[in-house]
């Protein structure tokens, strides 16, 4: 299961189009209806419809070689989410964002686990998770925010793990905690329920930072740890 429940929407800002144009006619002093046909233009009209076509021409020149933003760097994203029936251990595949990976690691456990169960399981979703770049051929497949149907399944997947019907009978007592690995650091982060099966951060409280080479144990300490926050908050 993802972080956020929506679909990701276009990072492209500003006014649309019609509005840019608009709002070029008006700079270059038009006044003319912009449905009148041009056969009806005047002299002056016509030179200042071209003189747009032109700034069109430059504005379409200038954005192919503007520069693209660098790609994130790598990292490896994981989540452990103890509810009080199971515990889910899974893997995420990111770019900007984490996202579920039908092809990565996810298993369940029993809600209590010892810190060396807990840490060696967590090290291994984190193993298994893939950075899929836009040039992967798995991009529009897996980088992707999944559908409220797709939500509602997962979830009535988990119920029915739990042997519970409701949607707080499911995430009463649960807490969930994000791992991260990225230049030989794990961050482990506790989140907090936000309702409708959303997670959010909590505030005041910040990740815990361990280097790579920390043992299961220590690891599995600090998730079981965050996990009690995530529950308490």
């Amino acid at each position: 299961m993802p972080e956020g429940n929506g679909l990701a929407g276009s990072r492209r800002g500003g006014a649309g189009s019609g509005t840019l144009w608009r709002r070029l006619r008006a700079w270059l002093g038009e006044q003319r209806e912009e449905d009148q046909p041009a056969s009806h233009l005047s002299a002056a009209e016509a030179s200042r419809e071209r003189a747009i076509e032109q700034l069109r021409a430059r504005i379409r020149r200038e954005r192919r070689f503007e520069p693209k933003p660098p790609p994130p760097r790598q990292r490896k994203q994981a989540q452990v989410r103890g509810y009080r029936f199971f515990t889910r251990i899974l893997s995420q595949a990111v770019y900007r964002s984490a996202h579920p990976d039908p092809a990565g690691y996810n298993n369940v456990f029993r809600p209590q686990m010892t810190d060396v169960d807990l840490g060696r399981e967590a090290r291994a979703a984190l193993a298994a998770s893939r950075f899929i770049a836009p040039d992967h051929p798995e991009w529009d497949s897996v980088i992707r925010f999944p559908t409220d149907d797709e939500i509602q399944a997962f979830e009535a997947r988990e119920k029915a793990l739990a042997g519970v019907k409701t949607q707080k009978a499911l995430y009463g007592g649960a807490g969930l905690v994000a791992l991260e690995l990225q230049d030989g650091a794990l961050e482990v982060d506790a989140l907090r329920y936000a309702g409708r099966g959303g997670w959010e951060g909590i505030p005041g409280i910040q990740p815990t930072v361990l280097p790579e080479s920390v043992s299961d144990a220590e690891l599995g300490a600090a998730i079981n740890a965050a996990l009690e926050k995530s529950r308490n908050a």
